[in-house]
């Protein structure tokens, strides 16, 4: 499966409201895909954030021969 074919899979995202000694901002992140994650002053920063860093969390998986995790069913 390629980058883009993953990308159309409905993974599952976890986005909240931080309130620490850095201020205010918006942390989200991948449920299956471990360390995947981004931040932004915004919920839409955050998730453009977060799709980048998809992309970039897949092509280094599928080019070292890892797996990687679909979308698990709720």
């Amino acid at each position: 499966m390629s980058i883009q074919e993953y990308m159309k899979l409905p993974y599952h995202y976890i986005i909240h409201l931080v309130h620490d000694e850095s201020g205010d901002y918006y942390h989200a992140s991948v449920l299956e895909l471990d360390g995947c994650q981004s931040t932004g002053d915004t919920v839409d920063e955050a998730l453009e954030g977060l799709h980048e860093a998809m992309e970039g969390w897949i092509e280094t998986k599928l080019e070292n021969g890892f797996s990687v995790p679909e979308p698990v069913d709720t």
